[in-house]
């Protein structure tokens, strides 16, 4: 089931993030955190946060909104995708983080995070590109599953099947490959465990999710 429209600012800390799948996961990655006071809303896809901020100060409750935090994929060009949310940012009127999973102060404060985040879960090091799928896969790096994976993929390469979403494909095979959490999505599986909350590389969510 998709999350219903939103229309109504509820809490004052709001998280923004792009697409369902995004929407659960961050639905159960703060209950996972022990963050209660947040409401996460989807904008939509990459392309519409820009529209999305003309009328989020005309939801009913705006003015209960203190902090705000945008998730959403780096995609192939992390320094694009900062471009981009900074971008949307300023047009609007909001204030403008100068770094990701950084607050900038102002009615209300504002932050972003990219998936999959950073190359060593820290923020010292350099934005990965990639997607949500690829912060998911992060947290269970060892299980042996993966070797399964990595052999199903390069199967179809060698038949030349050419993947326009890799990080889609590897996710949900992964996912095929586990009894308790095949056939779910990225937000049913952080329902029923399949990510660990306690990965080093879901550090900067969690520690910018709990500093809203």
């Amino acid at each position: 089931m998709p999350p219903r429209k939103t229309t109504t600012i509820e809490k004052e800390k709001i998280i923004l993030v792009e697409g369902a799948d995004a929407y659960f996961f961050f639905m159960w990655a703060c209950e996972a955190f022990g963050v209660y006071d947040i409401q996460v809303i989807d904008f939509g896809g990459i392309s519409n946060l820009g529209q999305y901020l003309k009328t989020f100060r005309e939801l009913s409750g705006y003015e209960k909104a203190s902090t705000i935090l945008i998730g959403r994929d780096a995609e192939k060009n992390p320094d694009g995708a900062v471009k981009s949310i900074k971008s949307a940012l300023k047009k609007n009127g909001f204030a403008v983080p100068e770094r990701p999973f950084t607050f900038a102060e102002g009615k209300p404060c504002v932050a972003y995070m990219l998936f999959p985040g950073f190359e060593s879960g820290s923020e010292s090091s350099s934005l990965l590109p990639g997607a949500l799928e690829d912060l998911c896969l992060s947290t269970t790096e060892g299980d042996l599953v993966h070797e399964c994976v990595d052999l199903y993929v390069n199967c179809l390469k060698i038949k030349g099947i050419t993947l326009k979403d890799l990080h889609k494909t590897r996710l949900h095979t992964y996912l095929a490959g586990k009894q308790d959490f095949a056939g779910l999505k990225v937000g049913e599986a952080a329902k029923a465990g399949a990510w660990n909350w306690n990965h080093t590389n879901l550090s900067p969510f969690r520690t910018i999710i709990k500093a809203m």
